[in-house]
């Protein structure tokens, strides 16, 4: 990354922006390249999915019982603040990479590298002060990973199979937590392990990314000079208003994940506190809850892009997902039951896996810039996904708190909470017109 952003001796800065190496637009799926997004996909996701499943809230019960739902919404919104901070400028900087490695790979590495210290360090915590900035680190590291990762698709991607690769990106998320619920419950009680198995994931999944995919080149004549830190943040001057499609975009998608993360953000909880899993049960309880919520998530994923981008609705599944997020969100919290609670998982699981490749089709669909800014305008998509998950664990702590208030309400408030703010971001999608 030491080659980014060089000024060209002699040259006159253009008065237009930068413009990429002149790679023509992709015309043809190749299997090459979805094998590569696959492994990258499914390292960036074990350790992002295990620690909200399992490695988190484990540990912070271990090191801080008493205050275990404060420290695990304060661990995760930080760590998501990170992202919200750094994705972006990684994304910018991607733009502009003149590394001999490529625009991508560069980011991809370090990341990765990054990432397995990260893990090391959160599986090493004696407390929860190391643990919390193990976790900013890592978060970090996959801020940095996500500046070369999120524009593979619109790199490589023909825009007549997005759909369909986006779900099976989705699928790949999920299939990730159904590893990481199948493998890392019989080692609760080992810190080291539940953090290491998926820090390794990560590393080698981005080791092999690198080798595999061929990166798009810019050269030093290609940009316009040095980008100073002022430049870096000047980038992301952007008025909504000249770029409404995809401002509406952003807004509905951000929106909806805020919901979905109050929907998931204390099922661990839930199913201690509210349901009475005993210790003895947890392990397995949570490989089952994995298995069917995964699965479905899965199914959600391959059938709702796969209908998305046959019938041309993308916007319309995007409103119908969020629906479906609603109504598994009411059956969870009233859930009487581990068996009722399961009914809900494939419920918000068909509609959460369906909903993220359809909405991410269609925020490609209106990505601005015509190529030149891929980077920047994915990373600010990762900023929406990035920025309710940061500010989600406050909320949902604010709303337990209020529904505490009602004997036995707090976890049932968040679910329902976040069901109805899904649906508010799907509606909101019927602003966007430059998709179908």
């Amino acid at each position: 990354m030491s080659e980014i952003i060089r000024p060209v001796a002699g040259a006159a800065l253009p008065e237009e922006p930068f413009v990429e190496s002149e790679l023509p637009a992709p015309t043809k799926l190749r299997a090459r390249v979805v094998f590569a997004l696959s492994i990258s996909q499914f390292g960036l996701s074990i350790p992002a999915v295990s620690m909200v499943l399992v490695s988190w809230p484990a540990t912070i019960g271990v090191l801080e019982p008493a205050n275990k739902a404060f420290f695990l919404s304060l661990l995760t919104g930080l760590f998501a603040l990170v992202g919200v901070v750094v994705t972006p400028i990684a994304g910018v900087l991607s733009d502009r990479c003149t590394s001999r490695l490529g625009m991508r790979r560069p980011f991809l590495l370090t990341g990765a590298i990054l990432g397995m210290i990260a893990m090391g360090m959160m599986g090493l915590a004696p407390n929860i002060t190391l643990l919390i900035l193990g976790a900013m680190l890592y978060s970090l590291a996959a801020s940095i990973y996500a500046g070369g990762n999120a524009p593979l698709v619109p790199d490589q991607i023909p825009e007549r199979h997005r759909g369909r690769v986006m779900g099976l990106m989705m699928a790949i998320l999920t299939i990730a937590g159904l590893v990481a619920s199948l493998v890392l419950p019989p080692f609760l009680g080992q810190q080291f392990i539940v953090f290491a198995i998926p820090g390794a994931c990560f590393g080698l999944a981005g080791l092999l990314t690198v080798v595999m995919i061929k990166d798009r080149k810019l050269s030093k004549d290609e940009v316009d000079g040095k980008l100073s830190i002022l430049g870096i943040f000047a980038q992301f001057k952007v008025n909504p208003r000249s770029i409404p499609d995809y401002s509406w975009a952003w807004l509905a998608k951000a929106i909806t994940t805020l919901g979905t993360v109050l929907t998931s953000v204390y099922g661990f909880y839930f199913l201690t506190d509210k349901l009475q899993v005993s210790p003895e049960a947890l392990p397995g309880v949570l490989t089952i809850t994995g298995l069917i919520g995964l699965a479905c998530a899965v199914l959600g994923a391959l059938i709702g892009s796969w209908i998305s981008d046959k019938f041309r609705i993308r916007k319309k599944m995007v409103l119908y997902t969020s629906t479906m997020i609603l109504i598994g969100a009411i059956v969870a919290a009233f859930a009487p039951s581990v068996e009722v609670y399961l009914v809900a998982l494939v419920i918000m699981g068909l509609g959460t896996g369906a909903y993220f490749p359809v909405d991410g089709a269609v925020m490609i669909d209106v990505l601005p810039g015509e190529g030149r800014e891929t980077g920047k305008y994915m990373g600010l998509l990762t900023l929406a996904d990035q920025a309710p998950r940061s500010l989600g664990p406050f909320v949902a702590a604010g709303v337990l708190a209020v529904g505490s208030l009602i004997p036995g309400f707090g976890y049932p408030a968040v679910f329902i909470a976040g069901g109805v703010i899904a649906v508010i971001g799907g509606l909101l999608i019927r602003k966007v017109k430059g998709s179908v």
